[in-house]
């Protein structure tokens, strides 16, 4: 293989032509200019010279001139190339041939055209020329220097005129900068997004554009510790506004991969900063406004509910009472009725009653969903409410396992234990459902920021999208294959949380699982609970008189025939004003008065007022299945010195709470 001699001041070129000519095994020597070219060609007479025609210093044509006329024989003859991109062929075509250049490559074309080139001068050998006068080569060397350099000339100027266009018309703001730091080019975009005069942006006057921290790195990338920085923030103007500017700052390398500046765009996106805040304030407002919506949503479908149930209450105490009046009279006709006959009866009376009892539970599950529902609220542990109901929740967990993860310390809160354990319960019946095949339920508790109690149940089940998790607290709504009751669990346990003053959320990826979050009030007070009606048995009653005021006929005919089969004498009114009569006409003792709550006109609180002020030593037993009247936000009873019989009641739970009342002093 040869030896070629590769002479460029471009040290990217020479390392591209050394790669070119080492794949065919060429001995490869570089020189970075004439001037050292010359010196190499007498130590290692190279078989072939490919050099660049223009360069500092010597450049290519006078490189070969001073070849040909060397005293080195073998120096003198080494054939030539010329590879260039600054001079076409016919520039150098009179001059190269003169001085016994072989050939001129474009770098522009394939890189195989050199090789070539390389392979046809070492097949020729080495050339046999005479010098050109000097004289003769001055001349032509002038000539072809000074119609290139005019060429580079007017390109320079065509591409100045075309930055300065370019830069005027640029919509963001630009500036060139040195190694110092120090701007020599500022257009007049940057000045009008600064209000500022383009002068004071000059030197380090563009600094203004960046707050103090981004100064400082800002010039250490112009000092080479970075490629590229963005910057977006927020500016005071010389004018008093305040402007949003996105900056872009690149450090700009010369060819030796030297640092030698940068150039920095700015961008006002004020604009931009001002939509974005209107979009998300316009979200903002609509995430409110559909929560709104959904909030008015579910409290209509609550008061339906509770109306609902409500009504059907009345309904189910009449068709309950009458069972069981019914099933008595047959129990006391014995002998009366054939024995077959009477076994019939029971047992179809009985369904009645089983029939009735599911559609209390499904009454109360809708009065709990319209926070209707009477309640027992109380102070107790939550972390102590957990650990007794822990058996039961991995009773209804199944397949799942249920893990506890309680907090540390303490946590009260006040409300009605029975209704928290059934939400807890349903809960994890939701979360086992979602995992048919097993998997894990987690319950903790922990306290909030804001000091509230907190109960997390989260599981690894396959999780809601967004139409499901959007209605999940919908009464009658589910996505299960079941009938019944089906679709009351999470509305039931939103309605009771609700009424406890609480909050009950879902937050669900499909495929990863759901969690429920219940948060509870912290207790701020002591208030006495609702007092219960008591479960002694019920005794017989001593003959006393007892007023009874119900708007619906058939449970205040049945009501008063429990009283009275207990041995009470009653007296029965439609509403509080005909109930107010019997008081005013009635000159005996009534010992005490069973009134209903809701009532057209004026209510069972209203006429309770009346007439404890008409009678002071009356008293008092409210029947209601409707909380609304009763029972405040907290859960507490507005009438303390009452007592609470809830619809539907069976007859010993209503003699239980008169007989309760009788005996208070």
């Amino acid at each position: 293989m040869a030896t070629v001699m590769v002479v460029d001041d471009v040290a990217a070129n020479r390392d591209i032509v050394r790669m070119l000519l080492g794949y065919r095994g060429h001995d490869v020597i570089e020189a970075h200019d004439g001037a050292e070219a010359l010196r190499l060609a007498h130590l290692h007479h190279p078989d072939v010279v490919v050099s660049d025609v223009l360069m500092p210093g010597i450049d290519g044509l006078e490189l070969v001139h001073r070849l040909r006329t060397d005293d080195d024989e073998l120096a003198a003859q080494a054939p030539v190339i010329f590879y260039t991109a600054n001079y076409l062929e016919p520039e150098t075509r009179p001059i190269a041939e003169a001085c016994g250049v072989s050939q001129v490559v474009l770098r522009s074309q394939d890189p195989h055209e050199l090789l070539d080139a390389v392979d046809a001068a070492l097949a020729g050998g080495p050339v046999s020329i005479d010098a050109v006068p000097s004289g003769d080569f001055a001349q032509a060397h002038v000539q072809a220097v000074n119609a290139k350099l005019i060429e580079k000339v007017r390109a320079l100027h065509h591409t100045e005129r075309r930055f300065e266009a370019m830069a005027v018309a640029s919509p963001v703001g630009i500036a060139l900068l040195d190694a110092d730091g120090e701007a020599d080019y500022i257009n007049p975009r940057l000045a009008e997004i600064m209000r500022t005069p383009m002068a004071d942006l000059l030197g380090r006057g563009w600094l203004a554009c960046l707050d103090a921290a981004a100064r400082r790195d800002a010039l250490d990338l112009l000092r080479g510790n970075a490629t590229e920085r963005r910057f977006t923030h927020r500016i005071d103007l010389p004018d008093g506004t305040a402007r949003y500017l996105r900056l872009q700052l690149r450090h700009i390398q010369d060819d030796d991969a030297e640092l030698a500046g940068g150039v920095l765009m700015v961008d006002d996106v004020s604009d931009v900063v001002a939509a974005e805040e209107r979009l998300r304030d316009e979200s903002q407002r609509r995430q409110d406004e559909t929560r709104r919506r959904d909030a008015e949503r579910l409290d209509s479908l609550r008061r339906m509910a509770g109306g609902a149930a409500h009504d059907f209450n009345n309904i189910l105490g009449a068709i309950l009472g009458y069972t069981a009046l019914a099933l008595e009279s047959i129990e006391e006709a014995d002998g009366q009725i054939p024995a077959p006959v009477s076994a019939s009866l029971l047992a179809d009376l009985d369904q009645v009653v089983k029939g009735g009892e599911r559609a209390k539970a499904l009454t109360q599950q809708l009065l709990a969903f319209g926070r209707r529902e009477i309640t027992q609220p109380t102070t107790f542990a939550l972390n102590d409410l957990v650990r007794d109901l822990t058996a039961t929740l991995r009773e209804t967990a199944g397949t799942a396992e249920v893990t506890l993860q309680l907090s540390a310390g303490p946590i009260d809160v006040r409300a009605d234990p029975r209704q928290i354990s059934q939400v807890l319960v349903n809960l994890v019946t939701n979360s086992c459902d979602a995992m048919p095949d097993g998997g894990a339920i987690t319950v903790a508790t922990a306290v909030s920021d804001a000091g509230d109690a907190v109960v997390t149940i989260s599981d690894t089940g396959s999780g809601m999208d967004a139409d499901v998790l959007d209605r999940a607290f919908e009464p009658f709504y589910t996505t299960k294959r079941s009938t019944g009751t089906a679709g009351l669990g999470l509305s039931t346990a939103h309605g009771i949380v609700s009424q406890a003053g609480g909050q009950l959320s879902l937050s669900s990826v499909p495929g990863q699982g759901t969690t429920a979050t219940i948060k509870l009030p912290a207790v701020r007070d002591q208030a006495a609970p609702v007092t219960p009606a008591p479960t002694v048995a019920p005794a017989q009653g001593g003959g006393e008189t007892l007023l009874l005021v119900d708007d619906e006929p058939d449970l205040r005919e049945v009501t008063a025939r429990f009283l009275g089969g207990a041995g009470y004498r009653v007296l029965s009114a439609a509403d509080a004003a005909e109930a107010l009569r019997l008081l005013d006409r009635h000159d005996h003792k009534i010992a005490a008065m069973i009134t209903d709550v809701v009532m057209p006109g004026m209510n069972g609180r209203q006429l309770a007022r009346v007439a404890k002020q008409r009678r002071p030593e009356l008293r008092v037993v409210f029947v209601s299945g409707f909380a609304e009247a009763l029972i405040d936000e907290s859960g507490n009873n507005l009438e303390p010195d009452s007592l609470i019989v809830a619809k539907p009641y069976t007859r010993d739970q209503l003699l239980a709470g008169v007989q309760s009342v009788l005996r208070q002093t």
